[in-house]
């Protein structure tokens, strides 16, 4: 009976002790394959099967020393390559600026022998996702240059790069009023060779410099320099003035310049008409006073096309003048040659 019992134990013990391979502080070999924490029948396809039934963690690991790294690592075969996962504390300095007072009790990972840092052993930094069985670039942080390039795998040649292979590439900039959809906030775009800056909002596009509002388009494409409201009608106002070597305006038709007064059916005012008609108004007729100038301002094109206007005006009367001393000076010598022979 004593040696069934006996031996009952020793199937006990072995049953319970070939779940893993556990080590005493002496070295001393517990043999097994898997070990179970929480359960008496681990997965076989792992070394440690921890199962808790009730709320909480399943594994919980400290180190109080605020200054400590190296909280949990992962290796393979080669020691040299492993990977940490460390929390830091509140008090660590350790050569690594900014965590302490910009990250305090941050969590870091970090690759190699280099520090428990996000920072590959080469010094480079991305994160990657993976699509249809391909990864894809998204960020990469170049040591060498310090320099970070977003949504492509091309070395960023700008302090921040966007760089990507997908069609009009955008940068979209949103806020919880304009919401966060396609149709909402500012948009900077490049397609091709072709460049654009969108606001998809119901309101203006403002740039400035020196903490001073300098140039705004309105949500209705009115385009004002300065801080003086667009006058109504007009597509670009510009406040105080414009310094240029050159400017060319453009007209509608050829209605809208004057050659129209050297039509044959153009009726020329006889003078005596202009001449009443400058009495009573004191400016020419069809040329806006200096009063309606002031109040409207001046249309270049209209204004050039009314000046002409009276240049071929004035042309005509001296044609007409011309002709008129002609008839003249024919009297003129009819009469004398009337008198030469009355003699």
């Amino acid at each position: 009976m004593k040696k069934i019992q006996f031996s009952m134990m020793v199937l006990l013990m072995a049953n319970q002790l070939s779940f893993g391979q556990l080590y005493s502080s002496g070295n001393n070999v517990i043999a097994g394959t898997t070990v179970g924490i929480g359960i008496n029948t681990p997965s076989s396809a792992t070394m440690l099967h921890i199962r808790r039934t009730s709320n909480g963690g399943n594994l919980y690991l400290e180190n109080p020393n605020s200054t400590s790294f190296q909280t949990f690592r992962l290796t393979n075969d080669i020691p040299a390559n492993y990977a940490n996962y460390t929390k830091y504390g509140s008090s660590y300095a350790g050569g690594y600026a900014g965590i302490s007072t910009m990250y305090p009790f941050a969590n870091a990972f970090g690759f190699g022998n280099t520090g428990p840092m996000l920072n590959a052993s080469t010094g480079n930094m991305g994160l990657a996702i993976s699509k249809a069985g391909t990864f894809k670039l998204k960020l990469h942080i170049d040591a060498s240059t310090e320099r970070v390039g977003i949504g492509g795998n091309a070395v960023p040649s700008a302090s921040v790069h966007i760089n990507s292979a997908l069609t009009s590439d955008t940068l979209k900039i949103t806020n919880s009023t304009t919401g966060h959809g396609a149709g909402d906030g500012l948009d900077i775009m490049n397609t091709g060779n072709e460049s654009y800056v969108f606001n998809r909002e119901n309101g203006g596009l403002t740039f400035g410099t020196n903490n001073t509002t300098r140039m705004t388009i309105s949500n209705g494409g009115l385009v004002k320099i300065g801080t003086t409201t667009t006058p109504a009608g007009y597509k670009l106002y510009v406040e105080q003035g414009i310094l240029t070597e050159k400017i060319k305006v453009a007209i509608k038709t050829s209605g809208n310049w004057s050659d129209y007064v050297f039509a044959d059916d153009y009726k020329l005012a006889p003078l005596s008409e202009v001449e009443t008609y400058l009495k009573e108004n004191k400016h020419l007729p069809g040329i806006p006073s200096a009063d309606e100038v002031v109040s409207n301002g001046l249309d270049l094109a209209q204004m050039d096309a009314k000046l002409l206007e009276k240049v071929e005006e004035l042309t005509l009367y001296i044609i007409k003048m011309e002709k008129d001393m002609n008839e003249l000076k024919k009297s003129n010598e009819l009469l004398k040659q009337q008198i030469q022979t009355s003699k």
